[in-house]
């Protein structure tokens, strides 16, 4: 054989030896999804408030109810500046870091609001109490010259600060900035609330003065929490916008909530004045605030204080499923619509853990899965195989309330039928889920780096990803179809 034959024959063999009998086909999976497991996943949850309305308010009583909580995600922490800043310039983290060095190292994350204003009293609401007067805002701040009504026509005697007295923002700025430089940008800050406006922080005076802050004090504020809280998710109480005044005010703090980064939580589900005045609106008084937000940042849901709501009579039942005869409908209907509205990315509710559990198992893991992103592929699509390349296509449909805020990495297996092949690894660094958006199909192509040799049978097997907190992001398909982590979504042949 000459040369030019030699090299003609060997390159007829590699050119056959390259070609495989990949046939592109397509799989359908809406038959092998699961909709009742209830999935962990990384930036989203439940979280329990802790050190609310005081430093002594629905503590965990069994660290079991907790640690096996499904899909705890944080915990939730408000407390009175008085407490943090007992001098001025003097601080005692004590309170916040005992709860970090605990919880964090288990893997929880922590969100904050520090309050200026609370109705309860000393010690445990409010450090302590001066002439019968509570004080959230140090007692110092005031005695510094700052502006404010001890007395009010409504609520208890509890001290209101003049939102826009200028020593009380200088003060608040000055602790504003210690707080930040010590939590600010933390791995394990979900979020910074404002609130530094109205009672319990939640930007109304109903329990004091009834007097409504101004755009311009709501605006100060908030430009404030944002000058030096710039490396974590901010956000505002749907009450202190909605306490601007006119619906074209409304909507300008909106606008100027939205362009300065701050999405925003719903304070008032289920409370009572909400269910008799917005029940059309499943006790959302503003839902045009969170369709404003939730397409590129994480909303809070906070129901009413769980034993208020019970004993209104709104939560009859196992799981809250009895109709509430003055409505027609069950609390957990008013809570899985209001959910709808608010698109939550977090859920909580003011209560103690195992009472919660207790009563509502079946309606946790339902709302852990319908709170943020909640993935389903609805098919996979093997288009063609080329040059060691694997194109392929998968339907994704988000039956979550919200995106995901955290692009998530596409891994893949081609496990091989027989054991004398090897599995085939590959990654795509963004499967483009944050694209996602709730209740919309939304069809990826993917290519996967192979291997020229790849011959024979393979199951190919996915999952999603997050790098971040190295965490699967799990997906709603039937655990049979797991094998070491991975979902087998389809049989290929090359």
């Amino acid at each position: 054989m000459n040369k030019i034959t030699f090299l003609l024959v060997a390159g007829i063999l590699s050119l056959c030896d390259a070609q495989t009998n990949f046939v592109p086909q397509k799989t359908e999976l809406s038959d092998r999804w699961d909709t009742t497991r209830s999935l962990r996943n990384p930036d989203k949850g439940w979280y329990h408030h802790m050190l609310d309305n005081g430093i002594d308010k629905y503590l965990i009583q069994d660290e079991k109810d907790f640690t096996s909580f499904p899909g705890m995600d944080h915990l939730y922490l408000r407390l009175a500046w008085a407490f943090l800043e007992p001098e001025e310039g003097k601080f005692d983290w004590s309170y916040i870091d005992n709860i970090v060095k605990k919880y964090v190292p288990m893997g929880y994350k922590i969100s904050f609001r520090i309050s200026c204003k609370e109705t309860g009293g000393a010690p445990n609401a409010v450090p302590k109490e001066i002439n019968g007067i509570r004080y959230a805002t140090p007692y110092w701040v005031s005695q510094a010259g700052a502006k404010g009504i001890e007395r009010p026509k409504f609520g208890s005697a509890s001290w209101t600060p003049e939102w826009n007295d200028h020593v009380y923002l200088e003060k608040l700025n000055n602790f504003l900035k210690a707080f930040s430089e010590k939590y600010d940008g933390k791995p394990w800050v979900r979020y910074i609330d404002v609130g530094s406006i109205g009672e319990w922080g939640e930007g109304h005076t109903y329990f004091s003065t009834r007097i409504p802050p101004t755009m311009e004090e709501i605006k100060t504020h908030m430009a404030t929490y944002r000058k030096h809280c710039k490396n974590t998710q901010l956000i505002v109480s749907d009450d202190l916008l909605a306490n601007g005044g006119t619906e074209e005010n409304k909507k300008e703090l909106l606008r100027f909530a939205i362009d300065n980064g701050f999405s925003f939580r719903d304070d008032s589900p289920m409370v009572k004045g909400y269910m008799v005045n917005v029940h059309k609106t499943w006790t959302v008084s503003h839902p045009y605030f969170f369709d404003a937000g939730y397409k590129t940042m994480p909303t809070v849901f906070e129901l009413e204080h769980y034993g208020k709501v019970k004993s209104n009579g709104y939560w009859l039942g196992k799981n809250g499923e009895k109709i509430i005869p003055e409505y027609g409908v069950s609390g957990a209907d008013v809570f899985r619509n209001a959910v709808k509205i608010i698109h939550p990315t977090y859920v909580g509710f003011h209560g103690y853990l195992g009472e919660w559990l207790s009563d509502n198992p079946d309606f946790t893991k339902e709302i852990l899965n319908l709170c943020g992103y909640w993935y389903f592929p609805k098919s996979v699509n093997t288009i063609e195989f080329k040059n060691g390349k694997l194109s392929f296509e998968i339907e994704w449909l988000n039956k979550g309330v919200a995106p995901a805020y955290s692009a998530y990495t596409l891994e893949g297996k081609l496990i091989p039928v027989d054991s004398f092949s090897e599995t085939i690894n590959f990654e795509i660094e963004d499967s483009r889920n944050k694209n996602w958006m709730p209740g919309l199909v939304f069809t990826e192509k993917y290519i996967a780096n192979l291997s020229l040799k790849l011959k024979g049978k393979y199951r190919l097997a996915i999952r999603l990803y997050d790098k971040k907190s190295n965490m699967p992001v799990e997906i709603g398909l039937k655990e049979e179809m797991k094998m070491d982590g991975y979902f087998i979504i389809q049989s290929v042949t090359f």
